[in-house]
């Protein structure tokens, strides 16, 4: 429990596992952008973290698009800047083989931005009583 608190703390907001859609680049070649797909595997005020098929180098800048319940017809558009990856791992008990997981902190929300995630957010943990 421990370590759950200090990486909250680190964060700086609650996140929140939730299985959403996103799609995103990383900036590897310049001028050269590159989509991919992916499932969410959590999701905060800061930041997110989702699986990749590769490992990017820590640091680069990635372009988003995420689709938030609270407006199912919208994409959600922001840039962050990958501060950690995983190694990717093989476990027969896990469905996400060969995966890295990507922690990324948003770049620039708008307010209105901030205040959809914000609101997701609560929706969640009020809808699942408080469990993130």
């Amino acid at each position: 429990m421990a370590d759950q608190k200090n990486e909250s703390e680190k964060r700086g907001a609650s996140r929140v596992q939730k299985n959403l859609i996103i799609q995103f680049s990383f900036d590897s070649e310049p001028g050269v952008r590159k989509w991919d797909v992916s499932s969410i595997r959590d999701i905060g005020e800061k930041g997110v973290s989702f699986n990749v098929a590769q490992n990017f180098p820590l640091g680069s800048t990635v372009h988003m698009l995420i689709k938030i319940p609270l407006k199912p017809f919208e994409w959600f558009e922001v840039t962050g800047k990958l501060v950690g990856i995983t190694e990717p791992k093989v476990n027969a008990d896990d469905a996400l083989l060969n995966t890295a997981l990507a922690r990324v902190s948003f770049l620039d929300l708008e307010d209105a931005q901030k205040a959809l995630i914000h609101e997701y957010v609560a929706w969640c943990l009020n809808k699942y009583g408080g469990k993130k």
